[in-house]
């Protein structure tokens, strides 16, 4: 997913549910998993961002990462 366009216009909820997505700046971009929270969000911000499903699983998250460190 990729911001398109700046945040400066639009209403307050849509820069918190963009903020809530990951994305802080104009072309800035997250890979983002694919739940139906996900898609209700990208579907409120759609006109602020463009997106595509790819077959990649998202990127481990900190919890994830020090989980597996402990575990080895």
């Amino acid at each position: 997913m990729k911001l398109v366009r700046g945040l400066s216009a639009c209403p307050e909820a849509h820069r918190v549910t963009v903020r809530g997505m990951g994305l802080k700046k104009h072309d800035s971009w997250k890979l983002l998993p694919d739940t139906p929270a996900t898609m209700g969000m990208i579907h409120k911000v759609a006109y602020l961002v463009e997106w595509e499903r790819v077959d990649q699983d998202p990127p481990a998250g900190r919890k994830t990462k020090a989980r597996a460190a402990k575990a080895s």
